[in-house]
């Protein structure tokens, strides 16, 4: 099962999008131990290097997933959401 850490960055990058190689890059790592430190056990200052990359507080990586996920149907097209936020947007573009 993935940790609410690697689930939050990912989530965040996609959001961003941004791949997890440019978070990598943005860090100043490899892409290799990015996807170790989401994997296991990751040092402090690596989750730092993280927050700041991302433009993040630590504390939000390590905030609880949203337990809204789903689909929606708008005229006649159908999105997928992952949490409020993207529920949220899709809503925001309807409505433009």
């Amino acid at each position: 099962m993935e940790s609410v850490l690697s689930q939050n960055v990912r989530r965040i990058c996609k959001e961003r999008k941004i791949s997890m190689k440019e978070l990598a890059g943005k860090m100043e790592v490899d892409p290799a131990a990015l996807n170790r430190a989401l994997s296991g056990n990751c040092r402090l200052d690596t989750m730092q290097k993280m927050a700041t990359a991302l433009g993040v507080s630590l504390k939000s990586l390590f905030e609880p997933l949203d337990d809204v996920e789903g689909f929606i149907r708008i005229r006649g097209k159908v999105y997928q959401f992952n949490s409020r936020n993207e529920l949220e947007t899709i809503l925001q573009k309807d409505r433009s």
